[in-house]
């Protein structure tokens, strides 16, 4: 059985957009360095770097990626003075650059109902962010270490999940009661997975993806707020039985 590992490896990394078994093998399309100025050099190499490993993954040497560049090593490191640097900046390109801090606003905004935002939150989500070279690149760097997967999470764990878990107590009308975060936000994560799983479908295995892609947002973020109404309210049934007072015993009358 081909490994994940192994099939990002092999399979073609299609440029953006492009239909995933498209552009077997195509390297990265090369500009004359030095026709370019320094800051479109660097974004140069930038583009291609995120191509390199989206192909690749993160073990790849920056020997063979100046090659595939159409520069020297050394002028890689001139711009980037270790293999981490380059990583940041990968990172900053794919990941950071594509955030929409409305969707902070949104998520929070209780002027709507939590269904109708959380629809719209993940669809625009969906849109901006399942790309090929988003999706690839995460799994290589949980698969090889390199730290980015890291900061995402802990980018998503501040940004959404936990706002997600706070508004899902105060839309099912338990907006002070007390939770643990560390299991409520296990939810959202299973929520959220079930999403990026489509981009694996697409980017990774290669293989059928909904009709309607919309409509099957809509019908897991039904689920899951289907599914936190029954905790919320399990809960505040548990807490409301904890603090009646005991009955009193009864004792039989004497005979």
């Amino acid at each position: 059985m081909t490994t994940t590992k192994s099939r990002l490896r092999t399979e073609a990394a299609a440029p953006a957009g492009a239909s995933p078994g498209a552009g077997a093998h195509a390297a990265p399309v090369r500009q004359r360095a030095s026709k370019l100025s320094s800051a479109d050099r660097e974004q140069m190499i930038v583009r291609n770097a995120v191509r390199y490993f989206a192909r690749h993954g993160f073990q790849g040497s920056t020997r063979d990626l100046a090659k595939e560049l159409g520069i020297t090593q050394s002028l890689l490191y001139r711009y980037f003075p270790s293999k981490q640097a380059l990583f940041d900046r990968v990172y900053a390109e794919v990941y950071l650059s594509r955030w929409n801090p409305l969707w902070e606003e949104q998520i929070q905004d209780r002027s709507r109902p939590l269904q109708e935002r959380l629809i719209a939150y993940y669809q625009d989500y969906a849109k901006s962010m399942l790309q090929q070279d988003w999706v690839r690149l995460l799994i290589f760097a949980g698969l090889e270490h390199a730290g980015i997967n890291e900061r995402l999470f802990r980018l998503l764990r501040v940004k959404i999940y936990e706002p997600v878990v706070r508004e899902c107590y105060a839309e099912f009308g338990h907006p002070d009661a007390p939770f643990d975060m560390d299991e409520e936000t296990e939810m959202v994560w299973a929520l959220h997975a079930s999403i990026f799983y489509l981009g694996m479908r697409r980017w990774v295995y290669v293989t059928r993806m909904p009709r309607d892609l919309e409509a099957t947002i809509r019908q897991l973020v039904e689920s899951f707020l289907h599914g936190m109404r029954a905790r919320v309210q399990a809960q505040a049934d548990e807490r409301a039985g904890a603090s009646r007072p005991p009955e009193p015993k009864r004792t039989s009358a004497p005979r």
